[in-house]
């Protein structure tokens, strides 16, 4: 068995872990087995990373066959004793419980009671669709921070290289199975940044305009839409963009600005009134009048209103928007659950802000990718 370290000085906190924890006490994992199956497969590194005083330091417990199994999980659970909080990348579908169960085999106490899971992929999970819509994996999350790596494999195909190593050691497959390992350690480290972005959820929008451009669709027809520009007192690492069907938005971290595009709807839409009984539907002209108003007409001409036909038609354009904001709401009928606010007559910039941040927190309630009908109310 070999226990190997080293620091990395250059590697300074980029977040502020003080957040989650004491950076004493915080010790990130990733392990390395011959498979999924924890009852079929073997264990064969461990790596951990931590806070020094010279930097972020790793250290890898690396087992130079299947037999040191059990040494390199006894190593790891005495090291790990004296840390607080396990921090890992969707280490609780996997790696969590294939250590417990490895522990178990050998009759080792839980090697992490009393400690504190922090799964870095559930908490970065409400930025699925804000960030990564395709895919949420680690070396996404590096890529969209610009986190470097060398190794050149994923977990799955060093099995074969690990295999082996164990015929027949050498320092080549030796480096290419702790480079990977080792680099997954320190990318824990290097994403946590990311979590800056959870902070635009409850942070501050303040308000500052719009502007409404005009262009013509690939079919040549004229089209609208409006930017909303707002500055926010959240700081992230890096600027993006992030898109439903018909919502775009833009984040800048150099001047903390966001804006928000959205198509305006030169359309028909519906105005349902709420006290129906009130009213009469005229079927030939397709509106609801008050009763008073209706009854001057002929029988023939009008009928009790229902919910669904105690509504005016009102030509304009319209803006979408997520719950009852700007009022009146506008629908296309009473099931729809889309609304809209006429624009710019009802827009309201004591309520803009609202706006904005219930705009936003579309994309951290997405179960679904944007461009599924169930993804929001944009869709």
């Amino acid at each position: 068995m070999q226990i190997i370290d080293r620091t990395y000085e250059e590697y300074k906190m980029d977040y502020p872990i003080e957040r989650i924890c004491d950076p004493a006490g915080a010790l990130f994992i990733d392990i390395e087995t011959t498979g999924l199956s924890k009852e079929t497969t073997s264990l064969y590194l461990i790596g951990c990373g931590y806070y020094t005083e010279k930097g972020f330091s790793t250290k890898l417990f690396f087992a130079d066959s299947s037999a040191e199994e059990q040494r390199v999980l006894e190593e790891f659970i005495l090291f790990s004793r004296s840390y607080t909080h396990l921090f890992h990348f969707n280490g609780t579908g996997f790696d969590i419980p294939y250590l417990g169960y490895k522990a178990a085999l050998y009759d080792i106490p839980d090697p992490f009671s009393g400690m504190t899971n922090v799964d870095i992929y559930k908490m970065c999970k409400p930025l699925r669709y804000l960030l990564f819509p395709d895919s949420m994996k680690q070396k996404s999350i590096e890529n969209f921070l610009g986190v470097g790596r060398q190794d050149r494999f994923n977990g799955g195909e060093l099995i074969e290289v690990y295999k082996q190593y164990e015929k027949n050691p050498d320092d080549e497959l030796l480096e290419l199975l702790i480079t990977h390992n080792r680099e997954d350690v320190l990318g824990m480290h290097r994403i946590l940044p990311i979590l800056y972005y959870l902070d635009l959820k409850d942070a501050h929008l303040f308000y500052e305009g719009y502007n409404i451009n005009r262009y013509k669709d690939y079919n040549g027809e004229e089209k609208e839409e409006v930017l909303f520009d707002y500055r926010t007192d959240a700081t992230f690492p890096k600027s993006f963009m992030a898109k439903t069907e018909s919502m775009y938005v833009h984040a800048s971290a150099e001047t903390q600005k966001i804006s928000i595009r959205l198509p305006i709807y030169n359309t028909v839409l519906k105005i349902y009134f709420e006290n129906y009984r009130d009213y009469c539907y005229i079927p030939d002209e397709d509106r609801a009048l008050l009763k008073t108003i209706a009854q001057t007409l002929p029988k023939d001409r009008y009928r009790k209103a229902t919910r669904d036909t105690c509504y005016q038609n009102v030509s304009a354009g319209f803006v979408k928007q997520p719950g009852d904001i700007f009022t009146p709401v506008f629908r296309s009928s009473l099931k729809d659950k889309k609304k809209y606010f006429r624009f710019p007559e009802d827009f309201n910039e004591k309520a803009a802000e609202t706006f904005g941040r219930e705009l936003l927190c579309v994309f951290f309630t997405m179960k679904k990718r944007p461009h599924l009908s169930s993804a929001s109310f944009f869709s």
